[in-house]
């Protein structure tokens, strides 16, 4: 066992570490031989190795999955118990990593799932669990809808019938999940769902902490899934259970009570701000606590560990060690979390505690654990909102790129921003990647909501650390040791630099024009991410970038179109991956619309490259359709712009055909109002096409659709004008 453990640590360190390149096909290959084999120990060893990578290996496998989901399903079925364990394990270990792709075996994951919870081997059992909380967590309520009804039974009943508290603790985290994914469609199942929580939330015995706490969580997550109106009498208990909770000696349901406050305020807003002044002195005190502390060492006695110790907090006068109480750092954690929420989420409410949570949470941005960073970061963007709900009526009018005329922001609001960015802004230094991200994730919240003089009083500190990250000269990318091993090339995708990508284009949105000047410095950073070798989620977060940039500058770019953009995005347009795909035909339609008549010399070609896209298979993924959708909307735009130059006869029977979109609705109302506009100038070539136009119009209005409401109206409307 003790080997067993070991093998798969470093194997999990290893796929962690290790460029993918060097580890993913080695190990996939060993796991499917093995996979072949008669012997069920090798079977076994195969599958849980592919669960073992999943994290580390997310990348690559996402790109493979249909080479190895075919192995998981097999290996579900297997005969030997232990196996089809190891492959529930393999399953939810995807299903959290390999998201969104994994969503699309929905149809295939959830029955085999739903067979293995009535598995003879109650360790399957619960691993099945396992699987639909992971799986379920970003799951669409049609994607659920199938198998709602009986999922929500079966759970429901195996919580009745198994006295196993891992089971009963794995059963309840699967009913959260399914809620979630159902969304509003779990509201019939609320009262019964409700009723068997209520009684987990009444248990007081130590031993039983862990499943009440979540019971807790679960209605936090039903909160969630189908909103204020249907949770309101399930607000009061709740809150009840929650709050007894901080009573009782146990960090766990201290923890699961601050999620759950978290939960309710996102979901009740103003309806959580009278329990406000009992909650914030109380996590102002957790959050002020001290989970760490140096202790004078004591003597070594000369055991067997010694040579582990890697301490090296000494003193001249005597070694120092830190005690470290994780438990605390984990309420401490979740603590600043509900806060958080409070403020996002309770308005005018929480402003008279605004100075005391901010001076607590100023004070937690320099804590040692990147974990408790983190979260201040998130939580500390937040604290805008109460001043901007109370002094501006929760929205500030702003004019991007005007900074000479007065600033729309109170005096308050402006104080609050100076003192949360300057924070927010160093926080961009800080040595771990994580906490960098959550950084730039919080200075674009707030500069997005309120303007260009929030973000003018650090604009040089925080371009100038922006930069830095790009270039790969921040302090959090100085500590990885094996660059100068393996080589640039070699490095694999940083999930928290797309949020420093969305800064960028959020510069752009706020900055205006004042940003055109610093192009020639980000975009050779920005570009260096889209070569080939990089891996395709750099390259796609690179050319999304560059199309932020074009939307929001418009005429700003004819410098660098073409020896930046259009280059990148046709380079893009001929890609492997979709995801590439479809943010360069988004970045050559914003082009186009933003250079008007600059670019029309180059429409064929842009055209011509745009062309294979409308032929990607929608069945293979949301990424997919949404691949077609932004070429749509591409052609949609390049029409507006410079409709002479579009040869409509060939493209308008293209476009028509591959429509109504599936799944960038964010696109509807570009590629509808180019058809409007088309329809009322009666353009020939549209007219032509007036059985596929009316087709295009019935299904986007019709009452499955996904369209807004108010454009099914004109839709509605344009289809009475053709017939």
């Amino acid at each position: 066992l003790a080997r067993r453990d070991m093998a798969q640590g470093t194997l999990d360190m290893l796929a962690c570490e290790i460029p993918k390149k060097y580890i993913f096909e080695p190990v996939v290959s060993r796991c499917m031989s093995r996979l072949a084999s008669a012997d069920p120990n090798q079977r076994k060893a195969g599958i849980a190795c592919l669960g073992v990578i999943a994290e580390g290996c997310a990348e690559p496998l996402r790109e493979n999955l249909t080479l190895v989901m075919p192995h998981v399903f097999k290996s579900a079925g297997d005969a030997d118990a232990r196996v089809r364990e190891c492959a529930c394990f393999a399953l939810g270990q995807i299903s959290e990593h390999c998201q969104p792709e994994v969503l699309t075996y929905s149809s295939q994951i959830l029955p085999i799932v739903f067979a293995l919870l009535d598995d003879a081997n109650i360790a399957v059992q619960a691993t099945s669990c396992y699987v639909l909380e992971m799986f379920c967590e970003r799951l669409e309520p049609e994607g659920v809808r199938p198998l709602l009804d009986p999922l929500v039974r079966k759970l429901a009943s195996m919580l009745e019938a198994t006295s196993k508290r891992s089971v009963q603790e794995m059963t309840v985290a699967a009913l959260a999940a399914t809620a979630v994914a159902a969304e509003e469609e779990f509201a019939p199942y609320v009262v019964g769902v409700a009723s068997l929580m209520s009684k987990l939330m009444e248990l007081k015995e130590e031993k039983t902490y862990s499943l009440r706490g979540r019971a807790l969580e679960c209605m936090g997550h039903i909160a969630i899934a189908v909103g204020k109106e249907h949770f309101r009498p399930y607000f009061g208990p709740t809150m009840q259970c929650a709050c007894e909770g901080l009573t009782f000696d146990s960090t766990d349901l201290h923890e699961f009570a601050y999620a759950a406050f978290a939960n309710l305020a996102k979901v009740m807003g103003d309806e959580f701000a009278p329990v406000l002044a009992e909650l914030v002195p109380h996590l102002v005190t957790v959050i002020s606590q001290d989970e760490g502390q140096f202790e004078q060492a004591e003597e070594e006695q000369g055991g067997q560990f010694n040579a582990l110790d890697d301490s090296d907090e000494e003193e001249e006068g005597g070694g120092l060690v830190m005690h470290i109480r994780t438990a605390l750092l984990e309420t401490k954690k979740g603590g600043i979390t509900a806060v958080g929420e409070m403020a996002a989420h309770t308005g005018a409410a929480f402003v008279p505690y605004m100075g005391e949570v901010m001076t607590v949470l100023l004070k937690a941005a320099d804590n040692w654990h990147p974990l408790i960073k983190t979260e201040v970061a998130d939580a500390l963007a937040s604290l805008v909102v109460p001043c901007v709900a109370q002094d501006h009526n929760g929205e500030i009018t702003w004019v991007k790129g005007d900074i000479a005329g007065p600033s729309p922001m109170s005096a308050n609001t402006t104080q609050a921003v100076a003192v949360i960015l300057k924070a927010l802004v160093t926080m961009m230094k800080d040595d771990t990647k994580d906490v960098v991200g959550k950084a730039c994730e919080g200075i674009q919240r707030i500069i997005e909501l309120c303007g260009p003089h929030a973000l003018s009083s650090v604009a040089n500190d925080c371009l100038e650390n922006t930069y830095a990250l790009l270039a790969k000269e921040a302090p959090c990318q100085q500590l990885e040791d094996y660059g100068e091993e393996f080589g640039d090339e070699d490095d694999d995708h940083d999930s928290f630099m797309t949020s420093v990508c969305d800064l960028v284009g959020s510069f752009g949105r706020v900055m205006g024009q004042h940003f055109v000047q610093y192009l020639p410095k980000f975009l050779p950073a920005v570009c260096g991410y889209a070569k080939s070798s990089r891996p395709p989620s750099d390259r796609s977060m690179a050319i999304g970038c560059l199309g932020e940039i074009a939307q929001e500058l418009g005429s700003g770019i004819a410098e660098h179109w073409s020896t930046v953009f259009y280059p990148a995005a046709i380079a893009g347009l001929a890609d492997a991956d979709d995801s590439v795909k479809r943010n360069a035909a988004f970045c050559i339609g914003v082009s186009c619309e933003g250079l008007g008549e600059v670019v029309t010399s180059q429409y064929a070609a842009m055209l011509q490259a745009l062309s294979p896209l409308f032929v990607v298979d929608i069945t293979e993924g949301d990424t997919a359709a949404a691949c077609v959708d932004n070429a749509c909307a591409a052609v949609a735009r390049m029409i507006k712009a410079s409709p002479s130059h579009v040869p409509m006869a060939q493209v308008l029977p293209v476009m028509l055909k591959a429509m109504p979109l599936k799944n960038d609705m964010t696109e509807n109302e570009t590629v509808y109002n180019c058809l409007f506009g088309l329809l009322q100038q009666n353009q020939a070539d549209l007219l032509a096409n007036k059985h596929e136009l009316s087709r295009v119009f019935a299904e986007a209005a019709s009452e499955s659709s996904k369209v807004e409401d108010e454009l099914k109206e004109k839709l509605k409307l344009a289809l009475q004008s053709l017939n």
